[in-house]
């Protein structure tokens, strides 16, 4: 038979065992969106500096025709637009996640410590509670 733990020794155990705030794919998630969002910075920039600097001779502009003539009138600067909110919309959704996750493990460990005190006031009372139950598929009929 299980010793359950009283509220004490739960509370106790929770401030040396926190939950984990990123998974491992949660991680890769966003360090993959971060390198998204510099690298759009970078074509942003080469966009800016190809269009607006006065330069003698423009090491990026025949690259940047060539980029234009590719992807059918996407520059760099458009480029850099659009994979920058592509990246920032990766590291929103990974956070998210996270954060959607982190809230269940706090709402789990509420609910244990919830029934463990609901436990130990019962047994303090001297009332025998079982809080074991049923669900449809564990019914035979």
């Amino acid at each position: 038979m299980t010793k359950v733990k009283t509220p004490k020794e739960f509370s106790a155990n929770k401030k040396t065992s926190r939950p984990k705030s990123f998974t491992t794919k949660e991680l890769v998630w966003l360090i993959i969106g971060i390198l998204i969002a510099l690298n759009a910075l970078v074509f942003l920039i080469i966009g800016l500096i190809t269009d607006y600097a006065d330069l003698g001779y423009d090491i990026f502009e025949p690259v940047n025709t060539s980029m234009k003539s590719v992807l059918g009138g996407i520059d760099f600067k458009w480029f850099g637009v659009i994979t920058f909110v592509l990246g920032t919309l990766v590291c929103a959704l990974s956070l998210s996640s996270s954060s959607r996750n982190e809230d269940r493990e706090k709402e789990k460990e509420a609910r244990r410590e919830q029934r463990l005190k609901a436990m130990q006031e019962a047994q303090n009372q001297g009332i025998v509670v079982d809080f074991t139950g049923t669900t449809s598929a564990n019914d035979q009929k």
